[in-house]
């Protein structure tokens, strides 16, 4: 017997204090008072055993054995079939009672198969992360699953090179446990292998400073391969070389080019059978100092002719490119201190483009200035953008009365060919109701909306009506669904019946749609409905093979042509369609700005020269609003503000002739546009932070140096760490302070490749205390060859550790019950309760009830009473089936007819009658049997019916 909270048996000191409180002490009722105090004592017993998790423990003759089958990268696919083999092989020979279970792991450990006495086992299902190998977890895993009533082994089928975790620490547990580990050790991959081992370049550059990148390459094997070396992405050394078997050194002479953080990166080709690719490429970071550099993009020359020669007169090192160019990832945006966008519009920027954008500002710390004109903000299609959410601007203007009633038609293509998925992964039908939902956002309450799709026919979706509940329209939007055919002119002839007639100022009408159609009328119709009813029609064609009628439509009718080849951009053209189709967004007429705010941008400025025109917005709650437009609206031109760790600036006017002819000829253009630009650059004391990243496991722990420019110690300051992995997710931590000048935060560190590390001060006073870095993960160990372990020797150390033993030529012996019985115990705890709870009514009857001898004499009585009662029962019960008897006999002579039968049944029935008496009491004495005499009346003869006399004397009765 056990027990599972032993301290509970302390309670036991309370039996004593039971049996002194409950000694009788009074004579009399003496046996009374000593068997409840039995049974109170009993009672406490049992519920104290109970509350101690009382087991009975039994020896149990079963073996449970867990396999962990390595799954890592190490081990080649053949490995893992033959791991798989053995494992079948060893099934076969367990006992019925046996159970099996298999954990696959490699960085994680995942449950292939539970405990289970079933012999098939079927190919793996499990699909742990293979870039490395953690021992540790596998085995803490399959030590939970063992169950306690059994005996236990752990079979390891691995090559033993683990890179993560302490198994050394969760074999001596296993030990601890009684839970003995053996092994199957298996070789990893023995192919030649080619492996970058080493890049370094120096931490920081001067712009223009020669520098040397080395790097060196191992190789088991002489081997050609192609070394590739990449600057930001760009190559910039690319060479076919035959490695020799060893470590191959190689040094490229490289200028430090213009400023910023530059990531470098060797990559090397094998041309031969190499075994893991993830060794194959390694990065390194470099920081160029030099003067500040900025992006400059653009959608045409002539909006960046006087914007670039004013930047590179302030100093700034200035790179141009297009919308279509600019970077997917973070890391070629690093090495700017600042991204300007010239009359951009978001139809030329996917939507990773703009999320890049946004990431670089918030997470990465760096600046975004964007330039208006007549393809920006709300006519640029800015409108719920994630470049709309970095800038200090909102697109929409909120003030109703300055914007004309609209009235929008939404005409969808819903033929089957809408339900392709483009690269996004998304139906193209999908695309076109998220459009459509964002555009009727965008829409003032007073406005009106309706949406017809079409494919055979037209239907409509949702009539023409106000978008006050603009909710539900946007839900019936919602059931657009594609299939059929496509017939234009279907659709454009229900949408003419009920847009011409409508009273709004401004009427407008959406085509999208992604093939050709009979072009038979659909021109005639656009051009008609712009003529006589001032519609106009706007035509968004998805692929390049769109017919020419649909540029003719949007020509007649007053609208715009879209050719879409990446359907990620059509939500972004449908909201920049609506803003163009109210005609209010864009003001021009000449007025003098208005400096509203003291900020840095404007030092030295007191006054502007005049604009001919802006694009209307509405400024954040949070934003700085510098310059304001003419009166009455008073809409801003200048903003600023602080998004994340970095600063954006819009600009609502442009820096062209166009808008600004008097500003390109301001002496103090040049002031103003530099003075704007470096607001955003968060300059500081990047040289007094020394920034180092340290491995722990699978976290890494960073960890800052500040200290000031004589070398003292920098304490007390709110840092920030913005972490950005490979795959530009970001994470914000902040610094704590654990030494005089030190501080530290860590993070995860589960994906290979460049992280971005800036680590910002969050208090304005420290604002110059900044700096961006990187940081390589180099890959894992699991694919390096150089510094590998002995795998089979750490297999045999846990083997020792536990009394297990090597089994790889033993199948036979994993299921080998040669472990020590394990005694199980059973909780018996329920049982004990429930003898308590009866017990407890006995209790109380004894103390409480007393019984006499006249109590049981007359309980005695009553039982008695009642046999007599069941006796008469029966006896009165025999009795009337006798005369039932009887009568059923009378019934039979009447029928007969006859005298002789008659007298036969009576004298039958005395018999029965008699024979009934006798078994209710004693027989009588024998007397010498008379034979009766004749009866007096004859009557009954004379009639031959004995039932009909006996009628008749009933008769004579009832007369008298």
């Amino acid at each position: 017997m056990t027990f599972s909270s032993p301290l509970a048996l302390i309670l036991l000191i309370c039996i004593p204090v039971i049996i002194y409180i409950g000694w009788p002490r009074q004579t009399y009722r003496r046996a009374r008072d000593i068997a409840s105090l039995m049974l109170r004592t009993l009672i406490a017993l049992l519920l104290v055993l109970a509350l101690a998790g009382t087991q009975v423990t039994q020896s149990a003759d079963k073996l449970a054995v867990v396999f962990l089958l390595d799954a890592s990268d190490s081990m080649s696919a053949n490995t893992q079939e033959a791991s798989l083999d053995y494992i079948r092989e060893a099934t076969n020979t367990m006992q019925p009672d046996d159970e099996v279970g298999i954990i696959v792991f490699g960085a994680n450990a995942l449950i292939e198969r539970p405990l289970s006495n079933v012999r098939d086992i079927g190919n793996l299902q499990s699909s742990p992360a293979s870039g490395n190998t953690n021992l540790e977890r596998a085995i803490r895993l399959a030590l939970g699953m063992l169950p306690a009533d059994a005996a236990r082994r752990i079979v390891i089928l691995s090559d033993g090179e683990t890179t993560l975790g302490n198994a050394q620490a969760a074999a001596e547990l296993a030990a601890a446990s009684g839970v003995e580990i053996s092994y199957v050790s298996y070789t990893s991959a023995d192919s030649p292998e080619v492996q970058v081992s080493n890049v370094t370049t120096p931490n920081a550059i001067n712009s223009g400073q020669n520098f040397d990148l080395s790097f060196s390459v191992q190789a088991e094997a002489p081997t050609p391969a192609r070394i590739s070396i990449f600057d930001s992405g760009q190559i910039i050394y690319q060479e076919v070389v035959d490695l020799r078997a060893g470590t191959n050194s190689y040094t490229l002479s490289l200028q430090g080019a213009g400023s910023g953080f530059k990531d470098f990166q060797v990559q090397v080709d094998p041309l031969e059978n190499d075994n893991f690719f993830q060794n194959n490429q390694l990065s390194t970071f470099s920081r160029v100092i030099g003067p500040p550099r900025v992006l400059l993009v653009y959608s045409s020359e002539e909006e960046i002719q006087y914007l670039r020669s004013a930047l590179e007169q302030a100093g700034l090192t200035v790179d141009t490119t297009t919308p279509d160019q600019l970077p997917f990832t973070l890391v070629p945006l690093a090495q700017y201190e600042s991204i300007i966008l010239a009359n951009v519009p978001a139809t030329r920027m996917t939507p990773t483009r703009m999320e890049t954008l946004q990431r670089y500002v918030r997470d990465l710390g760096g600046g975004l200035v964007v330039v208006g004109g007549p393809q920006t903000y709300g006519p640029g299609g800015y409108f719920q953008t994630p470049l709309e959410e970095t800038l200090p601007l909102e697109s929409q203007i909120t003030d109703q009365l300055r914007l004309p009633q609209l009235t929008i038609a939404y005409l969808i293509d819903r033929s089957g060919s809408m339900g392709a998925v483009g690269p996004s992964g998304v139906e193209n039908i999908e695309l076109a109701k998220e459009a459509i939902i964002r555009s009727i956002d965008l829409l003032q309450p007073t406005d009106r909306a309706g949406v017809v799709s079409f494919d055979s026919v037209g239907y409509w979706i949702a009539r023409i009506q106000d978008v006050r509940d603009r909710i539900a329209l946007q839900r019936l939007v919602g059931t657009l669904r594609a299939s059929g055919g496509t017939d234009i002119l279907a659709g454009m002839n229900l949408v003419a019946t009920d847009i011409a007639p409508d009273p709004s100022a401004r009427k407008h009408i959406i085509l999208l749609t992604d093939g050709g159609a009979d072009a038979a009328g659909l021109v005639d119709l656009s051009r008609r409905l712009n003529e006589e009813s001032g519609v106009t029609t706007s035509v968004i064609a998805i692929g390049g093979g769109a017919a020419s009628f649909l540029g003719q439509m949007a020509n007649v009718g007053g609208g715009n042509y879209h050719i879409v080849t990446a359907v990620e951009q059509i939500p972004t053209i449908f909201t920049q369609e609506t803003v163009l189709a109210t005609r209010s967004y864009i003001i021009e007429n000449t007025f003098f700005p208005t400096i509203s705010s003291n900020s840095p941008i404007m030092r030295g400025i007191n006054a502007s020269p005049a604009l001919l025109g802006y694009v209307a917005t509405t400024a954040k709650q949070t934003a700085e609003v510098i310059l304001r437009g003419p009166a009455p609206y008073n809409d801003p031109l200048l903003a600023a503000w602080q998004y994340g760790l970095g600063r954006s600036v819009a600009f609502t006017s442009d820096a062209t002739s166009r808008w600004g002819a008097a500003w390109v000829s301001w002496d103090a253009f040049v002031r103003f546009w530099d003075q704007a630009v470096r607001w955003t650059i968060t300059e500081g004391t990047t040289n007094n932070l020394e920034t180092r990243v340290v491995m722990e496991g699978e976290q890494a722990r960073l960890i800052v140096d500040a200290r000031d420019n004589d070398g003292a110690f920098l304490n007390g300051l709110d840092l920030q760490l913005s972490v950005i992995n490979p795959e530009a997710q970001p994470t914000l931590l902040d610094l704590q302070q654990v030494a005089p000048g030190r501080y530290e935060a860590t993070f995860s560190s589960n994906m290979e490749g460049a992280y971005l590390l800036a680590v910002r001060s969050t208090d304005d006073e420290q604002a110059t205390i900044n700096q961006t870095t990187g940081w390589v993960m180099s890959y894992s160990a699991e694919y390096d060859r150089n510094n590998r372990g002995d795998g089979n020797a750490l297999l045999a150390d846990l083997a020792t550790l536990t009394g297990g033993q090597s089994l790889k030529d033993t199948p036979e012996g994993v299921f080998a019950h040669n472990l020590s019985a394990v005694a199980a115990g059973t909780p018996i705890w329920q049982v004990l309760l429930l003898s308590a709870l009866i017990l407890l009514p006995f209790d109380i009857a004894v103390r409480r009830l007393i019984v006499t001898r006249g109590d049981l004499q007359r309980l005695r009585e009553f039982i008695f009473r009642e046999n007599q009662a069941v006796t008469s029962s029966e006896r009165m019960t025999t009795l009337m089936d006798a005369k039932q008897r009887g009568r059923q006999r009378a019934e039979e002579i009447s029928s007969s007819g006859t005298v002789s039968n008659l007298q036969a049944r009576k004298e039958q029935a005395r018999e029965n009658l008699a024979t009934s008496s006798s078994e209710l009491k004693p027989a009588p004495a024998p007397v010498d049997e008379q034979p009766a005499s004749p009866p007096a009346n004859t009557q009954a003869t004379e009639d031959g019916n004995v039932a009909g006399a006996l009628l008749k004397k009933r008769r004579e009765r009832s007369d008298k």
